[in-house]
């Protein structure tokens, strides 16, 4: 899958009710949940433009990998905490 396109993955499960509510629940920082969304968003801007453009600069490709490795690290986490297999 695209990393643009998991990220919109992420973004749903982040900010579907279930969720919501399991932060509540926890007694969790709900206003954390604002937080990622936005920093989300940014990434998809950031991977979005990548994805239109060759990368030369290996640093940035490696930073580029890393964010993407990073979001979908992230999926796989609300993956577990849905399950139940997290914590």
């Amino acid at each position: 899958m695209c990393p643009a396109v998991i990220v919109v993955v992420v973004l749903d499960k982040i900010i579907s009710n279930e969720f919501l509510d399991m932060f509540r629940r926890r007694k969790l920082n709900v206003s954390l949940l604002g937080k990622m969304k936005m920093t989300l968003l940014s990434d998809q801007a950031v991977l979005n433009d990548a994805e239109e453009k060759p990368i030369i600069n290996p640093a940035v490709k490696e930073w580029l990998n890393e964010l993407t490795q990073a979001v979908f690290d992230a999926d796989d986490l609300l993956d577990e905490i849905n399950r139940g297999t997290w914590m």
